[in-house]
């Protein structure tokens, strides 16, 4: 079918409004403060494995915001961008020199922090994988929000083996052929996570009792309030709908060196009601046990509701303070 060039100004026109224009990148992409956030928080995570810092690359900055961008705006969840391209290729055609080095993309929509963003990859191997690769010395990151999307916020972080100089052309959606360099590339990584459409469960931090101070073995007790901020309610002995606190950092670690009478290994317990509304606190009792060595062991924990997922990361934690024990006075020596 031929087209009049009124009719195709009408047309563009028409796709444009509806959201399926190319985004458009300036050159040289900055970092806005959560991206900002998320690449300190990855740097973070590598510096105490000892691995590399990663670099903040332009070029890989605009093919990681180009692709959130076109995921939102076109409202798909894939590392093959709808116009056929694969990560390796897109960072290409954004300048960098992907087909001669290391590159991997970690992907995740749904999420509204960058905390949360990087506690997903975390915990799932194949982003875990991406995040701890020694060969990367670069890194791209970039958010979009599409209203209206199935997952709302879209986060791409693209990761290269090289740190590159060259400021990062517009990325056009036309799959241009980027010549490969001569050698072919060493490996490309990549995984999506992504968070289901809200289930309506939240919370935050309200209260918890002070650190405890106990003896080699000794039991001690401890609670923690959380605000039921979402909009379903919390009922406990219903699967699928009963808050547990879980531990954390890492997620779902066990720790039975402190349970007692738990509901396992990384579930401590569930609220001491049966039914916590919406708006109303929860309090959530659980006890543990003190290893038998002196010293300070730290506890990290985390609402979750098993069977929908964990709720807000607010960073909850116990430092058990183990004193050490009285030497009884058969165990001292005395000089002459």
């Amino acid at each position: 079918m031929r087209f009049s060039p009124a009719a195709l100004a009408s047309l563009l026109a028409f796709v444009l409004l509806l959201g399926l224009g190319i985004p458009q990148l300036a050159e040289g992409a900055s970092l806005d403060s959560a991206e900002q956030d998320l690449v300190a928080r990855i740097n973070a995570f590598r510096t105490v494995r000892s691995l590399p810092t990663l670099a903040v690359s332009d070029t890989l900055t605009a093919a990681a915001k180009w692709m959130s961008a076109d995921m939102g705006g076109r409202n798909y969840f894939a590392h093959t961008s709808l116009d056929g391209r694969s990560p390796t290729q897109r960072m290409a055609d954004a300048g960098y020199p992907a087909f001669g080095t290391w590159t991997g993309e970690d992907l995740a929509a749904g999420f509204t922090t960058t905390a949360d963003v990087l506690n997903g990859w975390i915990n799932s191997p194949a982003h875990y994988s991406v995040l701890v690769n020694p060969q990367y010395h670069a890194i791209g990151v970039g958010r979009g929000y599409a209203a209206g999307s199935t997952y709302g916020w879209y986060w791409t972080a693209d990761f290269g083996g090289v740190v590159d100089v060259v400021r990062a052309a517009p990325v056009s959606r036309a799959a241009t052929q980027t010549t490969p360099a001569a050698f072919a590339p060493r490996t490309t990584q990549s995984a999506t996570v992504a968070l289901p459409p809200d289930s309506g469960y939240h919370a935050r931090w309200s209260a918890q009792t002070a650190d405890p101070v106990v003896d080699p073995g000794a039991f001690a007790t401890l609670v923690v309030a959380l605000r039921n901020t979402g909009s379903q309610g919390w009922y406990r002995g219903v699967a699928g709908r009963q808050a547990n606190l879980g531990t954390s950092d890492p997620q779902d670690a066990e720790h039975p060196e402190f349970a007692a009478n738990w509901l396992s290994v990384n579930r401590l317990t569930s609220t001491t009601t049966d039914y916590v509304a919406p708006g109303e606190v929860g309090w959530f009792e659980f006890t543990v046990h003190a290893p038998g060595a002196s010293g300070d062991y730290q506890l990290a924990l985390r609402p979750v509701v098993d069977g929908v997922g964990w709720l807000e990361d607010e960073g909850i934690f116990f430092t058990i303070h183990v004193s050490p024990a009285l030497l009884s006075r058969g165990d001292v020596s005395f000089a002459p």
